[in-house]
């Protein structure tokens, strides 16, 4: 285990709400893809980084870190967080979870905001008010979730992150030794809904109406039309958010064709 950086706050270890960074250089279909120059040379790793540290500089109630693996190819993950400011821990390259619920003990959080870095477009409204619903109430897990009762986790919109109790990632450690609840950390819980107390959190309609929008970073066609996305939101909108990038896909309507495919070709 390796850190890097300061915590950001110094509330009391148990009651801090964290907001945990996953990100790793190792991608079959683009790999490096955390680091290739996106947009004005940033990689999508700092791009998330820094508009989570501009989003969240005066709201001392949370703590963020990044975590990444303890493969030698991580040290450059390492490197960017400590450069944007941000702690780092390093795990379990294959056990995702156990890497999670060791991220979120250094950290004292125990209400954690999980967020995945191949989701550029992430939008940061998004987080803060799961922030505030998991320190306000009580449930395990809370989730942006589609009119079918389906985790936006699960879908190619790449928008929302989740919320999760650490005590329930340590329950789902504890039932379970299988290997797709190691590596996706939060699927045992909404697949076992009995067990726990979830939050759904409906969608705007006009996200799932469009449902060719894919905006998760997986492949290199997602990546070029990305970074022109991107480009154009920062460019006439100066900013990212859902609505700057629906506006945006209006001006190249192509892309949902495209999306369309790499949906097809890439079903979670």
């Amino acid at each position: 285990m390796l850190l890097g950086g300061c915590l950001l706050t110094d509330m009391e270890k148990g009651d801090t709400t964290g907001i945990i960074i996953q990100a790793r250089m190792g991608a079959t279909r683009l790999p490096g893809k955390m680091v290739r120059p996106f947009y004005k040379e940033k990689g999508v790793l700092e791009l998330l980084l820094q508009r989570l540290k501009e989003h969240f500089a005066r709201k001392q109630e949370v703590v963020m870190l990044v975590a990444t693996t303890v493969n030698p190819s991580d040290n450059l993950i390492e490197e960017i967080g400590k450069r944007c400011g941000f702690p780092v821990f390093r795990g379990s390259e294959e056990d995702v979870l156990r890497r999670f619920i060791d991220a979120a003990s250094y950290s004292g959080a125990g209400k954690v905001i999980r967020i995945c870095a191949d989701n550029p477009f992430l939008d940061m409204d998004a987080v803060e008010m799961l922030a505030g619903r998991i320190n306000a109430q009580h449930h395990d897990y809370i989730a942006f979730s589609t009119s079918q009762g389906v985790p936006t986790i699960k879908t190619h919109w790449g928008f929302w992150p989740e919320a999760v109790r650490s005590d329930a990632l340590k329950r789902v450690a504890e039932a379970t030794t299988e290997e797709l609840y190691r590596e996706h950390v939060t699927n045992y819980i909404y697949t076992h809904p009995d067990g726990f107390d979830i939050d759904l959190i409906p969608i705007p309609r006009e996200v799932e109406e469009n449902s060719n929008i894919r905006l998760t970073l997986d492949t290199p066609e997602d990546f070029e039309m990305q970074c022109t996305i991107y480009a154009r939101c920062m460019e006439r909108y100066g900013r990212i958010d859902i609505q700057s990038v629906l506006e945006t896909l209006e001006a190249f309507p192509g892309f949902y064709e495209q999306m369309k495919q790499q949906i097809r070709l890439n079903i979670k």
